[in-house]
């Protein structure tokens, strides 16, 4: 599901709860419930930009869609992308053309403590219009050393599997936020796939063994995201990227997923599934953040190997 998708989710759940609440009621006379559209398009960004030299650093540029349409969000193309950091500027390219993916120069790469400037010009919904957001990169607050994986689920067929990714490193000392992504070979992993932390449990620690997330591959998982939902073989390449994040962006990656999973009651709760967005300048969604990134890899040898301490703490390494 993508972030324009999720992001007006709440309105199909309200809908819901509204037919519901009328059944309930008991009334007798007939009432007509009409849901309505948005009545607006807006602009949808997913922007990332990372202190790691080897990143391609892109933005996403796509506009919203009704959350009952099928449709995929159309993209925004044509747009002039740039980051700044005060001093110097980078123009970011769409590629390829007409993708609404646009890529920065080789040689961008973010440093801790910069605080960058992410400028838009865009035609959405066939309104020109400026867009701007600012993010400061935060200092690195874990130090990824090792990633390592076990199986843990059932192999039938090659479907619904799963596996238990853990992560060696250390933690600094103070509060920090973090985003956890991977890439299965070339394959990066998506928002809705990914997962936001806090440290409150290892702050300041080092970390040894620690079970950091899952990977849950389904028939229907690689149906939709193609390479990353597939069942590893040996040879595939699993990278863990450990980001270091803002409170802000952890606030809108835990709107993003309660929206995705509708897991909020508006009447009994605020309502995360109102995503914060650092976007001004318009109607707009999504978030731009720089954060520096701490990542290591293994190469799968037997998907199936199972757990076992070779040393404490170990996975099968």
């Amino acid at each position: 599901m993508s972030i324009s998708k999720t992001i007006i989710a709440r309105f199909g759940f309200l809908a819901g709860l509204c037919l519901c609440l009328l059944a309930l009621s008991g009334c007798n006379e007939e009432i007509e419930v009409h849901t309505k559209s948005m009545d607006r398009t807006y602009l949808v960004v997913e922007a990332m930009l990372t202190d790691c030299a080897d990143d391609t650093q892109r933005v996403l540029l796509t506009e919203s869609v009704d959350y009952f349409e099928e449709e995929v969000p159309p993209v925004v193309s044509g747009a002039r992308v740039s980051v700044s950091d005060g001093v110097d500027s980078w123009l970011f390219i769409e590629t390829p053309a007409g993708s609404g993916c646009y890529v920065g120069p080789a040689e961008l790469c973010g440093v801790p403590g910069v605080t960058y400037k992410l400028s838009i010009d865009a035609v959405v919904g066939g309104t020109e219009g400026h867009y701007e957001a600012v993010s400061k990169m935060e200092q690195r607050g874990f130090r990824l050393d090792a990633v390592d994986y076990m199986y843990a689920g059932n192999a039938t067929m090659k479907l619904d599997s799963l596996w238990t990714i853990a992560a060696w490193g250390e933690d600094t000392p103070g509060a920090n936020y973090y985003y956890i992504s991977a890439k299965l070979n070339d394959a990066v992993f998506p928002i809705e796939l990914s997962l936001a932390m806090d440290d409150k449990y290892f702050d300041g620690q080092k970390v040894i063994g620690f079970p950091i997330t899952t990977l849950y591959q389904t028939a229907e998982m690689y149906k939709q995201y193609g390479e990353v939902g597939k069942y590893l073989e040996t040879g595939d390449v699993f990278t863990l990227n450990v980001y270091t994040i803002p409170e802000d962006y952890y606030q809108f990656y835990m709107g993003f997923v309660s929206s995705t999973v509708g897991s909020s009651i508006p009447m009994l709760q605020s309502q995360p599934a109102n995503c914060p967005t650092n976007v001004t300048g318009g109607d707009a969604v999504g978030y731009f953040v720089a954060c520096p990134v701490s990542s290591a890899s293994v190469t799968i040898e037997d998907p199936l190997r199972p757990y076992y301490k070779k040393f404490f703490g170990g996975f099968g390494r």
